[in-house]
């Protein structure tokens, strides 16, 4: 196989309104760091396939087709080839989603092709190793402190023949929300950090890329909310990614100790993963995303007064802890629920999404997931589809909102309420991702 990978520099100037927090007040007053489009780019000499992810909080689709087109001009890779995503930073540009802003996004759309071109010119023979180890400790689920999280860090590494590493590819579901919207300064956040420990750890030319999952509930923990606890979250995820991967780097070359006793070179098996090796194959489909519905805005608002005169009361009784949170929650649903239906009333009954599927060798597969998406959905997808050895990947190739499981309707919460999406959405999306992933199989 040949493989490639680059990084091509997308900051905007300073100045930009930057998305992610509606709080905020001001727009970007300086870069803390930069932000990049990384490329990966894959050749079995039969099918190419790139997977690219931006430092930007999501990638519109109508971003991902103008990318597609120019990187089916040059180099010449077909659209249901390419995946898109985003690491999710809450410190990167608005424009890039919702309604889009022309000219950055005409700008971002060439560099990310850009960044293609550039990993299919630098492409050598390599041979591609996987494994998985173990992340729990900078996570929790922000909707239930004890409820689940994704403690899967899957790690993808191409290396040379020779033994130098092209790329390391490390996939975490985490919210790229160290940060808070009180931060002016463009950063990639911590997925940036861990793209530089990659680097930093490993050497040579090698290329660190970053791949958010299903996170959609699931948000870091931090020590302070500073610059300095980003780097300390990116230093763990890409510092257990990078040492998987110099574990991973015999696989296929050479491992072996010398045995004084025996006076023989004796081979050490490599346990911290596999080799992958068989034809790529890609596939992509679009399902309906039935938009959520509700009464007029009048309705909904005497509906909020209520709740909110009701948990006012609640704290003012100093109800027990539980029945707080179950009115708090409530609150915060029915204010964002107010705001997403001002948003969907007269878009139709559904919104068109596309589901993608690769597969990068025999066991080894990818499934990228529109917006955001809750950890248990994810799991969901790898149960159904029976794929254990799954990258799933979200804030892929669209950036349409929320897609909440039906339980976290009844729950309340912010993702219930926010969502432009019906209940059933979830289980759609699943079926979607399931049904492509089987074309690749």
């Amino acid at each position: 196989m040949r493989v490639g990978a680059a990084a091509i520099d997308i900051t905007p100037p300073v100045g930009t309104a930057l998305d992610g927090y509606g709080g905020r007040t001001d727009v970007s007053l300086g870069v803390h760091d930069p932000l990049y489009a990384r490329a990966l780019y894959l050749d079995d000499g039969t099918r190419q396939l790139a997977l690219v992810v931006c430092d930007l909080i999501g990638i519109g689709s109508f971003l991902a087709k103008r990318a597609r087109e120019l990187i089916a001009e040059r180099p010449g890779i077909a659209p249901e080839n390419v995946l898109i995503s985003a690491t999710h930073t809450h410190a990167g540009p608005a424009g890039v989603r919702g309604r889009g802003e022309p000219v950055l996004v005409e700008e971002t759309a060439r560099k990310i092709a850009g960044a293609v071109r550039v990993a299919h010119r630098d492409a050598v023979e390599a041979r591609l190793k996987y494994g998985v180890t173990e992340l729990t400790s900078i996570a929790q689920n922000r909707r239930d402190p004890a409820g689940p999280i994704d403690g899967r860090l899957d790690v993808l590494a191409a290396d040379t023949p020779g033994g130098a590493n092209v790329a390391t590819l490390a996939r975490y579901a985490c919210h790229a929300t160290t940060l808070e919207r009180d931060n002016l300064e463009i950063t990639a956040e911590y997925p940036g950090a861990a793209c530089r420990v990659i680097e930093q750890v490993i050497g040579g030319a090698t290329t660190g890329l970053f791949f958010n999952g299903a996170c959609a509930n699931i948000n870091p923990a931090w020590i302070r909310q500073d610059h300095g606890d980003v780097h300390r979250l990116g230093s763990i995820v890409g510092g257990k990614a990078a040492a998987l991967s110099q574990e991973l780097r015999p696989l296929g070359i050479n491992h072996q100790a010398h045995n004084i006793r025996w006076e023989e070179l004796t081979h050490r098996p490599v346990e911290a993963g596999r080799l992958v090796e068989g034809a790529l194959k890609a596939a992509s489909l679009t399902f309906e995303a039935p938009y959520r519905s509700g009464p007029p805005d009048a309705e909904v608002a005497r509906e909020l007064e209520r709740i909110e005169a009701e948990f006012a009361e609640a704290k003012s009784r100093g109800v027990p802890e539980g029945e707080r949170r179950a009115i708090a929650a409530k609150v915060t649903m029915a204010r964002m629920e107010r705001v997403a239906l001002g948003r969907t009333r007269d878009k139709g009954p559904f919104r068109e999404e596309e589901v993608q599927a690769m597969r990068l060798g025999d066991g080894l597969y990818v499934v990228g997931l529109p917006g955001e998406v809750f950890y248990e959905t994810g799991e969901e997808i790898r149960k159904q589809s029976g794929m254990e050895d799954l990258l799933v990947i979200a804030y892929a190739n669209d950036y349409p909102g929320y897609f909440c499981r039906a339980e976290a309707f009844a729950e309340g919460g912010y993702e219930a309420g926010v969502t432009p999406f019906a209940p059933e959405a979830d289980a759609l999306l699943v079926k979607a991702a399931v049904d492509v992933l089987e074309r690749v199989r």
